[in-house]
């Protein structure tokens, strides 16, 4: 292998552009990864952070995914959620909807069956805890793992795959040497 070339450069990537990719893989994810054309890759991200999500969503009802961070009620796993994409932004949408008939003094009527609804209070929150016992809690963590992982799937469709080869270690100690003399 020539000095002037290294096996990172033998590993191309067309990442085509890196922010349109980066919001697709925020809108699905592992769609920013199919758009690159690394589709083995994309299907992953795809099937196990969907089903982290879907299975989070489901033993929680559909309530552990909801936007609220009002004193009262400080939903601070949501930040995390949030990073799922278009599956996060119905409890953004349910936000908007209970705030506008709040402040309208309107009759409270969630979208979407009640799902990514944020509960009237705590008396209805402290009723999902009894109706659903630990799997609440799981179901908040499943699906706050499942936005954090696709916050480093996007991280991963903007900047590519990280390289590494057998010679980075010798150059590194063999600049060091070079400086020290």
């Amino acid at each position: 292998m020539t000095a002037d070339k290294h096996p990172e450069d033998e590993i191309a990537v067309d990442l085509k552009n890196r922010g349109f990719a980066a919001l697709l893989a925020w809108l699905v994810p592992g769609l920013g990864h199919m758009y690159q054309g690394r589709m083995s890759k994309g299907i992953t991200i795809f099937v196990s952070i969907s089903f982290l999500f879907v299975v989070g969503l489901q033993m929680g009802g559909g309530k552990v995914v909801y936007c609220s961070f009002t004193g009262e009620d400080l939903r601070w796993q949501f930040v995390g959620q949030a990073f799922i994409g278009s599956a996060g932004v119905p409890a953004v949408v349910q936000n908007r909807v209970r705030r506008s008939q709040e402040k309208n003094n309107k009759p409270r009527t969630p979208l979407f069956g009640g799902r990514f609804a944020l509960p009237a209070n705590h008396i209805e929150r402290a009723e999902w805890l009894r109706d659903y016992h630990a799997y609440y809690d799981i179901g908040t963590l499943y699906t706050l793992i499942a936005g954090v992982l696709n916050m480093f799937a996007i991280f991963d469709a903007y900047g590519g795959p990280a390289c590494w080869y057998e010679g980075y270690r010798q150059e590194k100690s063999g600049d060091k040497e070079g400086q020290d003399a």
